[in-house]
């Protein structure tokens, strides 16, 4: 994938997937990166660094301002 970043990442899927509604449902489109590989193995989810919620480079800085005022802290 071109021009993505992680702008916050999460233990479990079902809390990347809500932030990721939240994201989606303000106007940034998102990607859930190894969302499957901890879905399938959960106890390997910290050697992978969690479910990684991905935003373009482009709208980082609006992700980061729209999840803070969410409540979700990075």
């Amino acid at each position: 994938m071109e021009n993505w970043e992680t702008v916050l990442t999460f233990t479990y899927p079902y809390e990347a997937h809500l932030a990721q509604g939240f994201l989606e449902s303000n106007g940034v489109e998102s990607f859930l990166k190894d969302e499957m590989t901890v879905q399938v193995q959960s106890l390997i989810s910290n050697a992978v660094g969690g479910v990684k919620l991905q935003v373009r480079i482009e709208d980082m800085d609006k992700a980061r301002s729209i999840l803070k005022d969410g409540g979700y802290n990075g």
